[in-house]
């Protein structure tokens, strides 16, 4: 039987495409099986393959993929447990300049591996406990014991009119097995720390 145009050889180099291929690949070799009446073991929910770079891939029966070596907990919008050794995040400053609020923050690498990407959120809540603005910041290429700082200025509020920063968000960072491709939602700021300041209520 003539394989199918969309199953074909991809010229992308893309390994979302690659495994997209893959899993293709299998679901009309399965398809094709069950029309001529093959009889045998049913395929199993889960198949791993391995790309072309060398590194494993689990294909669900759903049509989704993740890498074997991403740490994903049952069920992907569970919060992961944090771990007793976490990298620290903790407010320097803080600064009214006129109708705005700067922070001063400083992020100290004490795990055991680079944080090659983290990308956190920071909301202004009011007293009352409404968002009024959030910004995001970047920590890139920390390594173990190392530290960065950054600011983050909020517009239109000056930094009494805030009752708390609430330190959100930082998915599909890069730190250890952690990528861009690996789901669930907190993986990445379980393992920081948001250490407690007398300038402002700042937690996660």
């Amino acid at each position: 039987m003539r394989i199918p145009r969309f199953f074909r050889t991809a010229k992308s180099d893309c390994p979302s495409a690659r495994i997209r291929l893959a899993a293709g690949r299998l679901l009309f070799a399965s398809l094709t099986a069950t029309l001529l009446g093959v009889t045998g073991t049913a395929v199993a929910a889960d198949i791993e393959v391995m790309t072309p770079e060398g590194r494993k891939v689990i294909l669900k029966d759903d049509g989704t993929w993740r890498y074997a070596d991403a740490a994903v907990p049952p069920g992907a919008a569970a919060s992961a447990a944090e771990p007793s050794v976490q990298a620290e995040l903790s407010l320097l400053r803080r600064e009214t300049q006129g109708l705005g609020c700067r922070l001063s923050l400083k992020l100290e690498n004490k795990l055991p591996y680079p944080i090659g990407n983290l990308v956190p959120f920071l909301s202004a809540l009011r007293p009352d406990g409404v968002v009024y603005q959030t910004m995001s910041t970047s920590f890139l290429g920390l390594r173990p014991g190392d530290a960065q700082t950054r600011t983050v200025d909020f517009t239109g509020i000056v930094c009494d009119d805030i009752g708390r920063v609430l330190v959100n968000g930082g998915d599909r960072c890069s730190m250890a097995e952690l990528d861009q491709f690996t789901e669930g939602k907190g993986l990445c700021l379980a393992r920081v720390k948001v250490l407690p300041s007398g300038l402002m209520r700042i937690e996660k």
